[in-house]
């Protein structure tokens, strides 16, 4: 089916309107022409108007060209063969002029005269998946920052607990020890003179009771041991070295450029019934920053860790459940706690600190002192404990025990 032709409004874009030439068939002093020649120039100053040209142009045919209507789609997306930068071309609405009829078909990719810089494919926004452009560049390899063959991959860490399975202290005690913590703060590091650090060096420590305590025989037969006693009124009591078994100011890492352990033992003689997990008695040892409030045991405040011998769990700075670690203590174990401090990987960093626990002459379990743990937890604060300040060897108890502690190289059971 034809339609009919329709000229375009309006002249072609370069149309320009041309006035005729004036005629010169009267002479100069012609009245007439004079007159006439007036009369055609204010004729001749409005341009004659457009007008169309008869019939369609040459390359009109009269068939209906084919559309959009009539059942043709642009392929979705750019065509095969375009790639790259021409991965944004679209081809044109509708067929071209010259096609005939009939259901038109799209070429496959842009026309050979598309340029790639005309309609250039534009990139996702943001950088690719593996790549953040808000991240620092990595750092130069470094050879010496490599992990020592022998590292392992930290376990996942403990759950926290908010009571202990077999005894918990009261809380007007606990809400005392809070209290003292703050009023009393650490205390900086010594100067030890030389007799102490020989003390240091051979074991020669002993544990003390705190002033007052009741309930408690505490007797050293020999240099480097403690025998301590308690009968089933004792309260929680902690028994602290008369002098540090690490001292900051000699022992640092970071002063001495090697590393440096601490360690000793105790041997369980009894522990209440001496059915373990029981909870009518109990035994912790580990290490604190002086001061420290008396009546609290290792592990429940500020600078102190311990393991725990009636519920097998770890504190650090932690007075509530503690985290799952080990089994209780039992009548006879000979149990051991130590902190090992290295160099630290990178110049200005603390000292990388393990704290181990040994059962019997084994290593039986160890935990990073550094661990990772929530951000708003509050329990787990490791101030005081990684190598700058005094620490002491700790020993609390609670209800009817006996032990040796044991502070000589020569009389532990591990070799650490």
């Amino acid at each position: 089916m034809s339609e009919k032709y329709q000229p375009p409004g309006g002249p072609p874009p370069g149309y320009e309107p041309q006035r005729p030439a004036a005629t010169s068939n009267y002479g100069s002093n012609n009245p007439f022409r004079n007159g006439q020649a007036q009369q055609h120039q204010s004729m001749s100053d409005q341009p004659p108007s457009y007008q169309a040209p008869q019939g369609p142009p040459p390359q009109w045919n009269d068939q209906k060209r084919a559309g959009p209507e009539d059942g043709y789609r642009p392929p979705p997306g750019p065509p095969p063969a375009m790639q790259g930068s021409h991965s944004g071309y679209q081809p044109p609405q509708g067929p071209p002029p010259s096609f005939a009829g009939g259901d038109y078909e799209a070429p496959p990719g842009p026309p050979p005269s598309h340029s790639s810089k005309g309609n250039e494919h534009a990139p996702p926004p943001g950088p690719p998946p593996m790549q953040n452009s808000s991240e620092p560049a990595p750092p130069p390899y470094d050879p010496w920052m490599a992990v020592p063959d022998n590292a392992l991959l930290p376990p996942p860490p403990s759950f926290k607990q908010d009571t202990s399975p077999t005894a918990n202290a009261d809380y007007d005690d606990a809400t005392r020890g809070h209290t003292w913590i703050r009023n009393n703060p650490l205390w900086q590091p010594r100067q030890h003179d030389q007799q102490t650090l020989t003390r240091i060096s051979y074991g020669d420590v002993r544990l003390t009771t705190p002033p007052n305590t009741k309930n408690v025989s505490l007797e050293s037969r020999r240099p480097g041991q403690t025998h301590i006693r308690t009968t089933s009124k004792c309260t929680d009591t902690i028994f602290l070295s008369d002098i540090p078994v690490y001292a900051a100011l000699s022992d640092n890492p970071l002063m001495t450029e090697r590393a440096k352990t601490v360690y000793f033992e105790i041997q369980v003689l009894a522990m209440g019934s001496n059915i373990p997990g029981s909870g009518d008695a109990g035994i912790a040892i580990g290490f604190v920053a002086p001061p420290y409030p008396s009546w609290r045991l290792p592990g429940w405040h500020r600078a102190s860790l311990g393991v725990h011998g009636d519920d097998g769990r770890r504190y650090v700075d932690d007075s509530y459940g503690g985290k799952d670690f080990t089994h209780a203590f039992r009548r006879g174990d000979v149990v051991g706690i130590g902190m090992h401090y290295q160099i630290p990987f990178q110049a200005g960093g603390k000292p990388r600190c393990e704290v181990f626990y040994t059962r019997n002459g084994k290593r039986e379990g160890s935990w990073d002192l550094h661990e990772e743990r929530d951000r708003d937890q509050e329990e787990g604060d490791v101030t005081g404990l990684e190598g700058e300040n005094d620490l002491l060897a700790a020993v609390g108890c609670f209800g009817g025990v006996e032990f040796e502690a044991r502070f000589k190289r020569e009389e532990w059971k591990f070799s650490p």
